[in-house]
């Protein structure tokens, strides 16, 4: 067996995180009178998509994110609504919002039955992440859960990996593998780190970071694994 450890990433590899964020997205708008309708959900994911994008990049502090995405969303429609209480809501929202991708159970399934060491890595906030990872059924899977803000770190640096890997048995880098459906944190964190990786990209999207494998399905783990 080639590889021991994977480090499995959670929003839209493992959990539907765009399901998640249409309907939490959709509540927090419609409760403050604001379009929420597809289009504006859109909207909304594309601002917030860009504002991760720059934090990743090392661009802005984390915790702008969070009232700052909102921000942007009220200016792009020349609205004005309280986005200090959009944001806490949306967080409660989406850590309840438990949706995950078709047939990951039974992908799981099959990858724990041949013995890897599972490891959740995931930016984010640790009161969404752990209360999505519960609610979905996912936690008996994994053998450690690594959330950026208890990282003190984030993907795509080459901290966050050295945290995780400081907190799991493995220690060969050669043995690992990063699983994820972001090029600019799961695939560039890989490759930061010297670790494999495999791009989840069912979209078919283009990049410049070259992934050690791609898949456009997760059940062609199986064929990797």
């Amino acid at each position: 067996m080639k590889y021991t450890t994977l480090f499995l990433d959670l929003d839209n590899t493992l959990l539907d995180f765009s399901k998640a964020e249409a309907v939490s997205i959709r509540r927090v708008l419609s409760e403050h009178g604001l379009p929420y309708d597809d289009d504006a959900i859109a909207v909304y994911s594309r601002i917030n998509r860009s504002w991760w994008e720059r934090f990743e990049n090392g661009e802005i502090p984390k915790d702008s994110i969070y009232e700052g995405r909102f921000k942007s969303f009220c200016e792009h429609y020349s609205l004005t609504a309280d986005t200090a209480t959009m944001a806490v809501k949306y967080t409660t929202y989406l850590g309840q919002s438990n949706y995950t991708i078709d047939g990951v159970f039974e992908v799981l399934d099959y990858l724990k039955s041949k013995g890897y060491y599972f490891c959740a890595t995931t930016n984010g906030l640790c009161t969404t992440q752990y209360s999505r990872i519960k609610g979905s059924g996912l936690e008996p899977y994994f053998d450690g859960v690594f959330v950026s803000e208890d990282a003190g770190s984030q993907k795509p640096d080459k901290e966050y990996f050295d945290y995780v890997i400081s907190h799991i048995p493995e220690k060969d880098k050669s043995k690992m593998l990063v699983v994820g459906d972001s090029p600019t944190s799961d695939i560039l964190g890989g490759i930061n780190s010297g670790i494999d990786t495999c791009w989840y990209n069912p979209n078919k999207m283009e990049s410049k970071y070259k992934p050690t494998y791609e898949i456009r399905a997760l059940e062609e783990l199986k064929n990797i694994l």
